[in-house]
């Protein structure tokens, strides 16, 4: 076993691997059935500090508006998270931060293996199904995402802003505008925005309007 502290050259090494083995080239091998081994010591890996790390590079990534820095970023992430989730293999968080780099990567079963790991080492983990309801809304799979922002919910994040925002951007898309100004009420009362209440407002008038509608339907049968 080579053992290897983690410096900056070391990271910066982890990153160049991890880049060639997402390549295409390495991809062929891999079928091929050749497979590249690089023995790391995990236990000399300081956890707590290179997870500060990966966490602050996901805030600046969430922040920049540079495409450039966003994807340099999304690589050493990778590095880092993907060093941290084999150090401690019980921690969802890695893994679900590793599904959404995966996702913005374009690697859609990298980013789904590594949400389903994070939701099965612990079924009650919020932020796993939040993040994986994301990746199904982006592709516009609305019904999955649905039941993922329903998992989320019912698992603690009954006053998260986002997860109750897309529940009620859903029922909208769906037709279902009690629903949906259900979850956008709840999503106001913890934030304000006036394009959301605009929204409510609006669908008040779409919800008044369909019972007028209804009522004189029923007065002419």
């Amino acid at each position: 076993m080579i053992k290897i502290r983690l410096n900056n050259h070391i990271k910066y090494f982890l990153i160049i691997i991890l880049c060639f083995i997402l390549s295409p080239a390495v991809f062929a091998v891999e079928r091929a059935g050749v497979q590249y081994v690089i023995p790391i010591d995990y236990s000399m890996i300081n956890e707590t500090k290179l997870k500060n790390e990966a966490d602050a590079m996901y805030t600046d990534y969430l922040e920049s508006q540079d495409a450039k820095q966003k994807q340099v970023l999304l690589y050493r992430m990778l590095s880092a998270y993907s060093v941290l989730g084999n150090v401690d293999k019980e921690n969802p968080l890695y893994f679900t931060r590793l599904g959404i780099i995966f996702d913005k990567l374009g690697k859609d079963r990298y980013a789904k293996s590594n949400f389903c790991r994070a939701v099965n080492l612990i079924p009650n983990y919020p932020y796993a199904y939040y993040s994986f309801a994301n990746y199904y809304f982006d592709r516009g799979k609305l019904r999955i995402a649905l039941r993922e922002y329903m998992r989320a919910y019912n698992t603690g994040y009954q006053n998260h802003y986002y997860t109750l925002y897309q529940v009620g951007t859903i029922y909208e898309k769906f037709g279902d505008f009690e629903k949906a100004n259900s979850f956008f009420r709840r999503a106001l009362s913890l934030k304000y925005s006036e394009e959301l209440n605009q929204k409510i407002q609006n669908l008040d008038e779409l919800l008044k309007n369909n019972s007028l509608y209804n009522e004189q339907r029923g007065m002419r049968k």
